[in-house]
């Protein structure tokens, strides 16, 4: 349904929408690599085709959807959507120890949201920037 909507997005150069539905693929992607809690085996069991095409992928995946959706905030200077992007990244990265990478993501990151004032999102970033 998700990737439906972006085609959409897409076709009607809905540019924010754009970026925001890449952003939620590569969460979605994201909370793969993490290993982002416990799965029950039924789910394991109705998803099996998904999981197996997509999980020794997942992070190449959530790393290119993240890419295109900085790409597309950029473009059209939404900032609201390119710090938590850049943070979201930045935690990829640390998640599979690409170090310098989740330092540079996670320092654009914080960056944007002084900028922004947004405190919550700042305080995550600076303790994600711990490695």
């Amino acid at each position: 349904m998700i990737e439906d909507a972006l085609k959409t997005f897409i076709r009607e150069e809905r540019r924010y929408f754009i970026a925001l539905t890449e952003h939620i693929i590569g969460k979605i992607y994201s909370q793969i690599v993490e290993g982002a809690g416990p799965i029950n085996p039924l789910s394991i069991a109705k998803n099996i085709g998904f999981l197996v095409k997509n999980v020794p992928f997942a992070d190449k995946k959530a790393e290119s959807h993240f890419n295109k959706a900085i790409e597309v905030a950029k473009e059209i200077g939404a900032k609201s959507l390119l710090g938590p992007l850049y943070l979201d990244l930045g935690l990829l990265h640390k998640a599979k120890k690409r170090t310098d990478k989740a330092r540079e993501c996670l320092s654009a990151a914080i960056q944007i949201f002084e900028q922004c004032e947004a405190e919550v999102y700042l305080k995550q970033a600076k303790e994600a920037l711990r490695l």
